[in-house]
C-alpha cells in the first residue's frame, strides 16, 4: 500500500513538473519565434504601430504562460538549475517588453499601473538579476546585455521626447526606468541619474528631484558642488522646509567643496536667518574670498635711477582695486524688519560716496517698506573701511575724504526723500571705521565695509 501512495505522489510531481516545464517551453516559443521585437527599430510611427498591433496577442500569450510556470516554481520548484535559470530570463524579458509597450498600449498601461511599479521591478529586473545569479555558464548574459541595452536607449529617447513635450512625468518614468535597466549590469547611468532629477524638479517633486540628485553627487556626475546646489534648491522649493537636512547637505559639500562660492552664501543664508551672525560672517567670507579672481593687464615698466624719485609708494597708495561688494539676497518676508533692513544695505566703491544703479532695486524695496509702515524711522549709517581711514590721515585736509561716512549716508538719504520719503523719518550719521562688516584684509572684506546700513529708530 505504501508503495501505490509513494508511486501516486511521484507521479503528481513529475506531472506537475512537466507541465510546469511545458509553459516554460510555450512562453519561450512565443516569444523567441513568434514575437517580432525588431519593434523597437522601426523609425515610422505608423509602421511600429502596425507591428505593436500583431506583437499584442502574441506578447500576452507567452505572459500568460511564463506567469503560470513562475507561480508552479514557487511552490515546486524546478528539479534543474537550467530550467530555473531559463524561466527567470524568460520571465524578465517578457515582462520588460510587455512594460515597454505600455507606452503605447492604454490596455496594458492600465494593467501595469494596477500591477504597481514594485512588482514590476521585481517581474522584470528582478528575474533578469536571479538570472544572472543562477547563471554560472553565462549562457544568458550576452541576451540580457543586448536586450537592456537597446530598451534602454529606447527609455532614454522616449524620456528625451517627453521632456521636449512638457510631460514631465512620462519622462521622469523613461528615465527611471533606464536608471533600472542598467542596475541589473551594475553599471552607473549618470544621464538617466541626472534627466531623472530635472524631470522630477519639473513636475515639483522635491523627494525625487532631491533623490536623484543626491545620486549624481554620490557618483561624481556634475561640475564641482553643482549637485550640491540643486539638492539645496528642491529643498528650499518645499512648502515647509526641512532646515536641518538643508544644513546637512550644506555640510556634506562643504566638505567635499569648502569654497564653493553657492554653499557658503546658502551657509550664510541659514545662520543669518538663525541670527547666528558670526557663522554668517564666516561663511559670507569664505564666499567672498572664494569669488575673489584677480586680473593684470597693462603693465609698464621703468628703470629709476634715483630711487629718491619715484613716487611708486604713494601712488600705491592713492590707487586701489575698484571693488563694490553686492550680493543678490532674496529677502524672506517673514523675518523680522530689522533683519530685512539689514539685508538690503547699500555698498560703495573705493573713496567714493556715489549711488551704483546696480542698488536700485534695495533702495526700492526700503522705500516701499517705509510707505507700507508711515510710523518707521530709520537711521543711515554711513561707513568706511581700514584703507580710507589711513588715507584720512595721510591727507587730513582732504574734506571729501574726512566726510565720507557722512557723504555716503546722505547720498542714500537724498535718494530716499527725492522718492516720496519724509525728512522727517530719516536720520544720516557718519559711523567711521569703528563697527566692521569684516575684518579681513583682502579687497573683497574691505568692500563689505564701504556701506550704509538702515537702523530703525525707537
Amino acid at each position: 500500500m505504501k508503495k501505490y501512495i509513494i508511486f501516486g505522489i511521484l507521479s503528481i510531481l513529475i506531472s506537475y513538473n512537466f507541465g510546469q516545464k511545458l509553459q516554460l517551453t510555450e512562453a519561450a516559443t512565443e516569444f523567441r519565434n513568434n514575437y517580432n521585437g525588431s519593434w523597437v527599430s522601426i523609425p515610422d510611427s505608423t509602421l511600429r504601430s502596425i507591428q505593436l498591433s500583431k506583437n499584442k496577442s502574441i506578447l500576452l500569450k507567452a505572459k500568460k504562460a511564463i506567469d503560470e510556470s513562475y507561480l508552479k516554481q514557487t511552490t515546486t520548484p524546478f528539479t534543474k538549475s537550467k530550467d530555473e535559470t531559463k524561466m527567470y530570463y524568460y520571465r524578465g524579458a517578457i515582462y520588460l517588453d510587455y512594460w515597454m509597450l505600455s507606452n503605447y498600449d492604454a490596455e496594458i498601461l492600465k494593467n501595469v499601473i494596477a500591477v504597481g511599479e514594485s512588482e514590476m521591478n521585481e517581474a522584470t529586473f528582478g528575474s533578469f538579476s536571479k538570472c544572472l545569479e543562477l547563471d554560472i555558464k553565462n549562457q544568458w548574459k550576452s541576451d540580457i546585455n543586448n536586450k537592456i541595452n537597446i530598451y534602454r536607449n529606447l527609455s532614454i529617447n522616449n524620456g528625451v521626447d517627453c521632456f521636449q513635450k512638457k510631460n514631465y512625468s512620462g519622462a521622469f518614468n523613461s528615465f527611471k526606468m533606464g536608471l533600472e535597466m542598467y542596475n541589473v549590469l551594475s553599471l552607473t547611468d549618470t544621464l538617466a541619474m541626472i534627466n531623472a532629477a530635472l524631470s522630477a524638479e519639473k513636475m515639483k517633486n522635491t523627494n525625487e528631484a532631491y533623490k536623484y540628485y543626491k545620486m549624481c553627487a554620490d557618483v561624481n556626475y556634475g561640475n564641482g558642488a553643482e549637485m550640491y546646489q540643486s539638492m539645496i534648491r528642491v529643498l528650499n522649493a518645499e512648502e515647509v522646509k526641512n532646515e536641518e537636512k538643508i544644513l546637512n547637505v550644506i555640510d556634506e559639500g562643504k566638505q567635499r567643496f569648502p569654497k564653493d562660492y553657492i554653499l557658503n552664501i546658502e551657509e550664510f543664508n541659514y545662520w543669518y536667518s538663525k541670527g547666528d551672525n558670526v557663522k554668517a560672517q564666516q561663511a559670507l567670507e569664505n564666499a567672498i574670498e572664494s569669488e575673489a579672481y584677480y586680473y593684470v593687464d597693462k603693465v609698464e615698466v621703468k628703470l629709476v635711477e634715483d630711487p629718491n624719485s619715484c613716487n611708486c609708494n604713494d601712488a600705491a597708495k592713492k590707487k586701489r582695486e575698484s571693488v563694490i561688494y553686492h550680493l543678490d539676497v532674496d529677502v524672506d518676508e517673514s523675518l523680522p524688519m530689522s533683519v530685512k533692513l539689514k539685508k538690503n544695505a547699500i555698498y560703495f566703491d573705493v573713496e567714493t560716496y556715489n549711488l551704483d544703479p546696480m542698488f536700485d532695486n534695495n533702495l526700492n524695496y526700503v522705500i516701499n517698506l517705509l510707505k507700507d509702515n508711515p510710523d518707521l524711522k530709520l537711521q543711515l549709517n554711513g561707513h568706511i573701511d581700514n584703507l580710507e581711514k589711513d588715507a584720512i590721515k595721510d591727507d587730513p585736509e582732504n574734506k571729501e575724504l574726512i566726510n565720507l561716512g557722512n557723504y555716503r549716508s546722505k547720498s542714500v538719504k537724498d535718494f530716499l526723500m527725492k522718492n516720496g520719503i519724509s525728512s522727517e523719518r530719516l536720520s544720516a550719521q557718519d559711523v567711521g571705521s569703528d563697527q566692521p562688516a569684516s575684518r579681513g584684509t583682502s579687497p573683497f572684506s574691505l568692500a563689505k565695509n564701504r556701506r550704509v546700513e538702515f537702523i530703525i529708530v525707537k
